[in-house]
């Protein structure tokens, strides 16, 4: 089970990859497992509650079903360890974010246990930039039609308000033609939409030698035959320059950038140690507009960081009615331990945290309704994710176009009589929209 961000997917894939390999076999029900294995997410105290949340439902089954040993691993071991080992005896081993590597080592402590005891080292966690994978565990017998492609590790800012650094290490890109390697392996058994993911996409390849940059990244991998799209996620304003943009224009690379920028005031990006200021990051935005008409851009930002005026805040609410970002996530400040942004001055109360957290959700409701009501009547290129059988004669369809991130963003919905299938490109008369989903009809079939 996996909780948390893309890149822990990427993880539990790898993970996986190595235990098929030594002949382990794999269920999606943890009442039938006899090792179960939980990768956690410790980014914000969401993340960390429902971790812990998940450690305990999952304990169960070593009473009510077949489970042997559980497993907890990932971010929320790395940064607490020690707390969760005391807290949790019902867990039989931790491991950090790189020490899956050595899981089979663990197993077979575990299995030698004698008298009831548990053998081996309970608690096991190393450096974290230890272990950068390649692609040896990344391909495997079928593949989803879309799925993510981590392209480095770790992280090299140092944001006040952040964690990740001090869990994942400094940033670390893995070798261009690895990534490609791994790519093209995919593609060969059935990926059409690779997603990039990393702590920050835009700073792949500065550590190299030689140095590489994401657009060289993206031109080797549009070079693929058979990869329909390229996404990327996770790429910081300060990564964006005239290589990319003139990269992103391949008809492959998806007209979408998640773009994290957490604020847009000067003051409050200065105390969040960001590494660029509120004119630079609106010319990038005004800079990608122009070089790709048509790109949605994604973000996240941050309300109620200490220090953050009502004057800084309606700076806030006025980019967004300026800018009009299609994407736009909103999260409270959580100081979280370790970081400066614990013990800054100007705390927020959490009640004005939260107004501002719905007026910022309000404001950003009212510009992803208008685009949407725009999509309405226009023929767009959707990507098939599922199907199932609404009739015997009729088959319902969920996609995305090219402005949806997997698991992120919106839906398209669609019916038909002809039978389709998951990775297919298809193009759909939108008809209709509510929330996050629109609705329509394959362009050459009204739907019944």
């Amino acid at each position: 089970m996996t909780l948390g961000c893309p890149k822990n997917q990427v993880d539990s894939r790898q993970i996986q990859g190595m235990l098929l390999e030594k002949g382990y076999v794999f269920t999606n029900s943890p009442q039938e497992a006899e090792i179960i294995l939980l990768n956690t997410c410790g980014f914000v105290d969401d993340a960390k509650e429902e971790s812990i949340q998940a450690i305990l439902d999952l304990s169960r089954w070593k009473k009510k079903g077949r489970c042997r040993y559980l497993i907890v691993l990932g971010c929320l071991v790395q940064k607490y360890g020690d707390e969760l080992a005391e807290a949790l005896p019902e867990v039989d081993l931790f491991l950090g974010v790189t020490d899956w590597v050595k899981l089979q080592v663990h197993l077979d402590a575990l299995a030698s246990t004698l008298g009831g005891k548990r053998g081996g080292q309970r608690l096991q966690i190393g450096a974290p930039d230890q272990h950068l994978f390649s692609n040896e565990w990344a391909v495997q017998s079928a593949e989803e039609p879309c799925d993510y492609v981590k392209i480095a590790e770790g992280c090299d800012h140092h944001c006040t308000f952040c964690v990740i650094p001090q869990i994942r290490g400094g940033y670390r890109s893995r070798p261009l033609n690895s990534i490609k390697e791994e790519v093209a392996a995919r593609v060969a058994k059935g990926l059409r939409e690779a997603v990039l993911v990393a702590q920050d996409t835009g700073a792949y390849g500065r550590d190299l030698t030689p140095a590489a940059s994401l657009a060289e990244l993206l031109q080797e991998l549009c070079a693929i035959q058979g990869l329909e799209r390229v996404r990327i996620m996770y790429c910081y304003p300060e990564g964006v320059d005239e290589a990319l943009l003139e990269a992103m224009k391949h008809p492959k690379v998806c007209p979408y950038l998640d773009m994290p920028i957490q604020h847009v005031d000067d003051t409050v990006l200065r105390t969040m140690a960001r590494p660029i200021s509120s004119s630079r990051l609106k010319d990038v935005i005004t800079s990608l507009r122009r070089h790709i008409p048509d790109i949605v851009i994604r973000t996240t930002l941050m309300v109620g960081f200490p220090g953050e005026t009502e004057k800084a805040f309606q700076a806030l609410l006025e980019f967004l009615e300026e800018f009009h970002l299609e994407r736009v996530g909103f999260f409270a400040f959580s100081p979280q331990p370790g970081t400066p942004a614990e013990k800054l001055p100007n705390q927020i109360a959490e009640a004005e945290k939260e107004r501002r957290l719905e007026l910022a959700q309000e404001k950003q409701s009212q510009v992803l309704e208008q685009w949407h009501d725009s999509l309405v009547g226009k023929v767009l290129s959707v990507f098939i994710d599922e199907r199932d059988r609404d009739k015997a004669d009729l088959y319902h369809y969920e996609g995305r176009t090219c402005w949806d991130a997997p698991e992120i963003d919106g839906l398209v919905t669609f019916s038909s009589k002809e039978l389709l299938s998951p990775g297919q490109l298809v193009d759909v008369r939108i008809t209709h929209s509510r929330d996050y989903i629109l609705s329509g009809e394959i362009a050459n079939e009204p739907s019944q």
